[in-house]
C-alpha cells in the first residue's frame, strides 16, 4: 500500500499518455496486415495486379494508325493498279506522305474531269448528227479528241504524282509545262467554236433558225463551263504542286496522319 505522498512520484515516473490508446494500436496493425497481403500478392512490372490491366486494356478504344515508310519507299511501282478497266500505272494514295494526298487527289480530279467532258461531247455530237444533220466527219473529230486529251491529261497526272512521291524535280518540271500547255488546250475548246468544239462563240456565231436550237445553246453552256473548270483546276493543280514539293522536300520524312479511333 502506498502512501498518498508516494503517488505524485509515480505519476510523474509513468504519465498516463506513455501507454498508446487501443484505436491507434488497431490502426497499426491493420496497415500492417495491408502492407503483408500487398507484398504477398502478383504485381505487374508497374505496380498493378496483372489480372487488372488485361481487363483495362481491353476496355480501352483501340488505336490505328495507317502508316506506311514514306516517300519512296516501300511504292510497288511495277504493281499496275490504275485506271481499273485498263491498268497502265501503279497508283495507291495511302503510300503518300499525308501532307500530299490533297495535291494528288486534285491532280487525278483533273484527268477525270478531262475524260468526262471529252465523252460529253461524243455525245453530244452524236446527238446533234442525228437531231440536227451535223457532218459526220464532227463525230470522228469528237471521238479523236478521247483518244488524245484524256491519255494526255492522264500523263500528266502520272508525271506529278510520282514527282511527288520521289521528290524529282524533273519530273515535277515536265508536269507543270504539260499542265500549262493543256490549260491553254481548255481555255481553247471554251471559247472556240470550230467543228465539234462547242465553245461559247458558238452561241455569238450561230445564226438565228440555225443549229438545234435550245438543246445546242445547252450544250454550248455546258461544254463550255466544264472546260473553262477544268482549266481553273489545272492552273490551281501547278500552284498546289509547287507548294507541296517545298514542304516535302523540307520535312524530307513521312508525316503520319492522325491517329483515329475504331
Amino acid at each position: 500500500r502506498t502512501s498518498q505522498g508516494s503517488r505524485p512520484a509515480l505519476e510523474e515516473a509513468h504519465p498516463p499518455h506513455a501507454h498508446p490508446p487501443l484505436q491507434i494500436r488497431a490502426m497499426a496493425d491493420l496497415i500492417a496486415s495491408a502492407a503483408a497481403a500487398a507484398a504477398v500478392r502478383k504485381v505487374s512490372p508497374f505496380g498493378k495486379p496483372a489480372a487488372g490491366v488485361h481487363a483495362m486494356r481491353s476496355s480501352l478504344p483501340a488505336l490505328t494508325v495507317a502508316r506506311v515508310s514514306g516517300p519512296n519507299m516501300d511504292i510497288h511501282w511495277e504493281d499496275f493498279n490504275y485506271p481499273s478497266c485498263f491498268p497502265l500505272i501503279h497508283f495507291d494514295i495511302s503510300e503518300l506522305q499525308y501532307c500530299l494526298r490533297k495535291t494528288v487527289r486534285l491532280l487525278n480530279m483533273s484527268f477525270l474531269l478531262t475524260a468526262l467532258v471529252c465523252l460529253v461531247n461524243v455525245v453530244d455530237t452524236a446527238i446533234l448528227t442525228a437531231v440536227a444533220g451535223v457532218p459526220g466527219r464532227w463525230l470522228l473529230q469528237s471521238v479523236l479528241h478521247v483518244a488524245l486529251l484524256p491519255p494526255a491529261q492522264f500523263a500528266a497526272f502520272y508525271l506529278g504524282y510520282r514527282g511527288l512521291a520521289t521528290t524529282e524535280r524533273v519530273l515535277l518540271r515536265r508536269f507543270q509545262f504539260f499542265q500549262l500547255v493543256l490549260c491553254v488546250i481548255s481555255v481553247f475548246f471554251a471559247a472556240v467554236s470550230f467543228q465539234c468544239i462547242n465553245g461559247l462563240l458558238r452561241l455569238v456565231l450561230t445564226e438565228e433558225g440555225e443549229g438545234a436550237g435550245a438543246f445546242g445553246a445547252l450544250v454550248v453552256c455546258v461544254e463550255s463551263l466544264l472546260w473553262m473548270l477544268n482549266a481553273c483546276l489545272g492552273l490551281l493543280n501547278i500552284v498546289m504542286v509547287r507548294k507541296a514539293s517545298k514542304v516535302s522536300s523540307h520535312r524530307g520524312t513521312y508525316s503520319s496522319p492522325p491517329a483515329k479511333i475504331v
